[in-house]
């Protein structure tokens, strides 16, 4: 179910290798350049994360702050993005801890007309029933899912992004796909449940 490859061409990162090396000095414009590139997908994960519309915005202003902050530290440019989802996923769960709350029932997610095309959301993203059903999965099922699916990383870098064992994250990915179908399951019986 990954992104199909004319998606995967139309979200390429324009953000090259000259680029970082100008942002670990400080330079503005590649920052800018970093920001338009990852913006909308880096939105689009912490809103998939948190559930919520504002809570999204204020992490990714506080991810973006710590990326012009940090970058200096990263040197291997192949690492930037799995870097980038990583300081994304670290500031999500430390505003949950802070907040010392549940994730919300409700998802709230722009709708499918409101957002590029060319982020790649396929079918799966798009439906209103996997993204409530998402929504109840625990978090470190529902972290993967999305690294996975909605942002195509592969089993090694979500490890490396989670800290955590590649056996471990394709354990979590196989029990969130089953819970997931299972909370599909039920939503599709409740609804045809109705129409009787």
């Amino acid at each position: 179910m990954h992104l199909r490859e004319e998606d995967k061409m139309n979200r390429e990162i324009k953000f090259t290798e000259e680029n970082f090396e100008k942002l670990k000095i400080g330079d503005k414009d590649s920052f800018d350049l970093l920001y338009q590139d990852y913006y909308l997908v880096l939105y689009r994960t912490a809103l998939l994360i948190l559930g919520n519309k504002e809570d999204a915005e204020d992490v990714l202003q506080d991810t973006f702050v710590s990326i012009y902050k940090k970058a200096k530290t990263l040197s291997d440019f192949e690492k930037l993005r799995p870097w980038i989802f990583s300081i994304l996923k670290n500031t999500s769960y430390t505003r949950y801890k802070k907040r010392k709350r549940e994730f919300p029932d409700e998802f709230i997610l722009d709708k499918a007309e409101e957002s590029p095309t060319y982020l790649g959301e396929d079918d799966f993203a798009e439906k209103s029933e996997i993204q409530d059903a998402l929504m109840t999965l625990k978090e470190k099922e529902r972290e993967v899912l999305v690294l996975y699916y909605y942002n195509d990383f592969s089993i090694e870098e979500i490890a490396s992004i989670c800290k955590t064992f590649q056996g471990t994250v394709k354990s979590r990915l196989h029990r969130a796909r089953k819970n997931l179908k299972k909370e599909l399951l039920k939503t599709q019986e409740e609804y045809e449940g109705e129409l009787l």
